[in-house]
C-alpha cells in the first residue's frame, strides 16, 4: 500500500511517497507499478484519507530511492520465507568445509547440496544453512571458506530455478570450451 506524503509539501527534501508493507514504512521519491491496483479509502483517518493497494506483490527499492512494485513469483515467496526463518544461502568450494558440515557429529542443519560451475573451470557447492544460530560459529571456525549469497546474485537464484541453473551451466561450459580452444592456438 502507498500514499502521498503530506510532509513533502512542507519540505521538498522529504520523499514524496510512503510505502507500507508488513508493518514497515519506506519513504521513496518515485513509485513504478507493474501490477493492477485498487484504492482504499480511510475518511476517518486524520493523517491519510486514501491509499493505493496491491496484492501479492514484490517491492524493490533501488539506489536512487525509486520503488518498483512487481509480481511476487514463487521464487520470491520462498526467498522471503527463508529470510523470515533466518535461513542463509551459502556457496563454497572447500572440501574440508563440506566434510565438516556433513559430519553428523557436528549437527549442522543444511539443505541439499547443488553443484554449479563458475568461470575458468571453477566449481562451487551451494546449500542453505537452516539454523541461523550456527552461522556465526561457522564464520569464526572457517573464515573465508564460504560466502553468503545475496538474493540478487545469479547463483542464489539458480539454486531454486532449474532453468537458470541449466543456463548458467551451459554459459560456463561454453566459455570454458572457448578458453581451451584459444589455449591450443597458442601452442603452434
Amino acid at each position: 500500500m502507498f500514499h502521498f506524503n503530506k510532509k513533502h509539501l512542507e519540505d521538498e527534501t522529504i520523499p514524496m511517497w510512503v510505502i507500507k508493507t508488513h508493518g514497515e514504512s519506506f519513504y521513496v521519491d518515485h513509485v513504478t507499478s507493474e501490477l493492477k491496483w485498487s484504492t482504499k479509502e480511510t475518511p476517518d483517518n486524520n493523517h491519510t484519507k486514501g491509499s493505493i493497494k496491491f496484492k501479492e506483490c514484490l517491492l524493490a527499492i533501488d539506489d536512487d530511492n525509486c520503488a518498483t512494485i512487481s509480481n511476487l513469483s514463487i521464487f520470491d515467496k520462498v526467498r522471503l520465507r527463508n529470510q523470515k526463518l533466518g535461513i542463509t544461502r551459502i556457496r563454497f568450494s572447500s572440501y574440508a568445509f563440506e566434510k565438516y558440515i556433513t559430519n553428523p557429529d557436528n549437527k549442522i542443519k543444511y539443505s541439499p547440496f547443488k553443484r554449479i560451475h563458475g568461470g575458468c573451470g571453477t566449481a562451487f557447492t551451494m546449500c542453505d544453512l537452516l539454523n541461523k544460530k550456527q552461522l556465526p560459529f561457522l564464520q569464526i571456525q572457517f573464515p573465508g571458506e564460504f560466502r553468503i549469497l545475496m538474493p540478487n546474485e545469479a547463483h542464489y537464484q539458480a539454486y531454486d530455478d532449474k532453468s537458470l541453473w541449466e543456463k548458467l551451466q551451459n554459459e560456463y561450459s561454453d566459455g570454458y570450451d572457448e578458453y581451451d580452444s584459444d589455449e591450443d592456438d597458442d601452442e603452434e
